[in-house]
């Protein structure tokens, strides 16, 4: 395999609260909370990760750090082998022209002040990559690549007047019309109608053919990770329970989070190896003040004593695949009977 683009080593985001009046006077203030926990990703040059996982699993979280919107309490950022995570100034700048972020709203991402144009061009000048008197060719040469036409029409037109599918393809054009060698995507089809996250997650996937762009895709659904993904990382408050080739680990997962993920995709209810089902008791947990042992074990049919009492070490339990879950060898070998 060819050596990593990107590298999230060992990341450790902590958000100290703020504690508020009634907490100064009280002296009762909000734990820390634990958005990423020894979280340890690889991104393999013209490859798509995909970061799957629920709200709060700290997913997002990771693809800020990835781009250095945020810094990382503990850890490092390396691109091609280099440690980028303190960069500043010149040389921050050089690197956000190779590691661009699709956000999960194109409403927000785009100005509405602006043509879609002039959204497109910004980037271009401010990393000084296209003269002034090439903007206008390279814009309508990116519209044209994520299949808006008459480019021209679009380029001239407002975002207020174009639908959420059209916007989503000019915020993928933004991203990409630097040509960055990274794309960090969170949750890019996740606001549009299921009738359109096809067209756009195809784009995706047809650009990446073409130039090579390697993905880090950010995702609630398992069923798109699926589509979109070489590998599969499973996210929960905060840490990687699971990672694995795509169908690897959605035919044979080691985790009984991650079996729960897949029994959840509907695609995939009809068609999935004939397992005992997985029913999820109560809430998730607060990234503030988690559980000893197995972060998930308050939720997991299959917990035991050891479970409560012990972090489950990451277990190798195929050639690229691992989980950590005590059990992780007998979830993958169906070994187990889950009941509720």
């Amino acid at each position: 395999m060819s050596q990593p683009i990107l590298q999230l080593d060992t990341l450790r985001m902590v958000y100290n609260a703020d504690p508020g009046i009634l907490a100064r006077l009280s002296g009762r203030a909000d734990p820390p909370v634990i958005a990423a926990d020894d979280v340890t990703l690889t991104l393999h040059p013209g490859q798509t990760l995909a970061v799957v996982g629920e709200s709060g699993s700290g997913k997002t979280t990771a693809g800020r750090i990835a781009t250095l919107q945020e810094r990382p309490t503990a850890g490092r950022v390396l691109y091609e082998g280099e440690d980028v995570t303190d960069l500043t100034g010149a040389a921050l700048k050089a690197f956000r022209a190779k590691v661009q972020m699709i956000f999960q709203n194109p409403y927000d991402a785009l100005n509405p002040r602006l043509t879609v144009g002039q959204s497109l061009a910004e980037p271009l000048t401010l990393h000084r990559l296209v003269p002034k008197s090439g903007l206008r060719a390279a814009v309508l040469e990116m519209l044209e690549a994520v299949e808006l036409r008459p480019a021209a029409d679009f380029a001239d037109a407002f975002p207020s007047e174009l639908s959420g599918g059209q916007l989503q393809r000019i915020a993928i054009a933004r991203a990409l019309i630097i040509k960055p060698r990274v794309v960090i995507a969170d949750e890019p089809v996740s606001m549009l109608d299921v009738s359109i996250r096809s067209g756009v997650m195809n784009l995706m996937r047809g650009i990446q053919k073409e130039t090579g762009v390697t993905y880090l895709y950010i995702t609630h659904d398992l069923s798109v990770a699926r589509y979109m993904a070489d590998r599969i990382a499973v996210m929960y408050l905060g840490a990687v329970l699971e990672e694995g080739p795509a169908e690897t680990l959605i035919s044979s997962a080691a985790h009984p989070y991650t079996r729960l993920l897949i029994q959840a995709a509907p695609e995939h209810r009809a068609t999935a190896v004939k397992r005992a089902r997985i029913r999820l008791p109560g809430d998730a947990a607060s990234q503030a003040g988690l559980p000893a042992g197995c972060r998930f074990h308050p939720r997991c049919p299959l917990a035991q004593p050891v479970c409560r009492e012990e972090v489950p070490p990451q277990k190798t339990v195929g050639p690229t695949q691992v989980a950590g879950c005590h059990f992780a060898e007998q979830v993958k070998a169906d070994g187990l009977e889950i009941t509720t």
